[in-house]
């Protein structure tokens, strides 16, 4: 669903990065009439999103799955809250997978409770679209089965999942 306001993934079809107000459990999306009114720039949208999505990811625990040679194939961020989508905008994201998966991560956000977390290099992360697409219907919530890489360098888009 396309928001009033929102900003462009680089090379991305499907998602985009839309900013919310959190009023208790509802997420609120408005309009740019209302952003402009309380003389809202974006830069300070940007600044506040930046510091909720720290909150949100310093709450957060990586479960890592290892294949039968131990090595991570990929890691889960699951929270019951629906706090996952932001959490992977937090400028240190990052850092939680540098010293597992490396410098350069492959990122899918299904939905607003999870996100899976690759290896960029040597990943089989296209092999793993039944996973994804479960937690994709699992709820009301759906984000996006397009596949990002993360870097220092920002998001840019590589990918879709598609089933057979």
């Amino acid at each position: 669903m396309h928001r009033q306001v929102a900003w462009e993934i680089r090379g991305a079809q499907r998602t985009e990065f839309t900013p919310v107000v959190v009023d208790g459990d509802d997420y609120l999306f408005p309009s740019s009439k209302i952003w402009d009114q309380f003389h809202v720039e974006k830069e300070d949208i940007l600044r506040r999103g930046a510091i909720a999505a720290a909150a949100d990811l310093a709450t957060l625990h990586p479960r890592y799955e290892r294949n039968k040679k131990q090595v991570i194939e990929y890691a889960e961020l699951t929270s019951t809250r629906p706090i996952v989508a932001s959490a992977v905008l937090a400028p240190k994201f990052l850092d939680l997978f540098r010293d597992t998966l490396g410098d350069k991560v492959i990122l899918v956000v299904p939905s607003r409770f999870t996100a899976y977390v690759f290896p960029a290099l040597a990943s089989d992360y296209q092999d793993y679209y039944p996973m994804v697409f479960e937690a994709y219907r699992a709820t009301a919530w759906p984000i996006s089965v397009e596949v990002f890489e993360v870097s220092k360098e920002g998001w840019k888009t590589v990918g879709v999942y598609r089933e057979p």
